[in-house]
């Protein structure tokens, strides 16, 4: 009878579960953290939120409005007036993942870092 896994196999799978471990809280910390504010961009212009202070927010799109909560959890859509609602879907957002309404044109993200620092330097 024909082994299925050989040395190398089982070898190649340890390395490989133990890359996985350690590469997804590398990918929570490269993510970057919040400041405390959102920033939703519409058709219409830039609106930024406070995310210490839980509110609900209409953003007029292209022809209707999209609907984010902010409590202190987060931001999140949680009402469109497009056809297919991922936006709605997408719920709570952490930095470095927005939430886009395509239709409506609005898109949401979480700022990262303080305001004014300096993250890169081009010559």
């Amino acid at each position: 009878m024909r082994k299925v896994l050989t040395r190398g196999d089982v070898g190649l799978l340890v390395i490989l579960v133990i890359a996985t471990l350690t590469a997804v809280p590398a990918m929570n910390i490269a993510a970057g953290y919040s400041d405390g504010t959102a920033i939703i961009s519409s058709p219409s212009g830039t609106t930024t939120v406070d995310l210490d202070e839980p509110a609900t927010y209409v953003i007029e799109g292209r022809t209707g409005v999209v609907t984010f909560r902010v409590s202190d959890e987060g931001l999140r859509c949680i009402d469109s007036d497009c056809a297919d609602h991922i936006c709605v879907r997408t719920g709570l957002v952490s930095v470095g993942h927005p939430v886009v309404c395509a239709p409506q044109g609005v898109t949401a993200m979480l700022s990262a870092g303080r305001s004014g620092d300096v993250d890169a330097v081009s010559r």
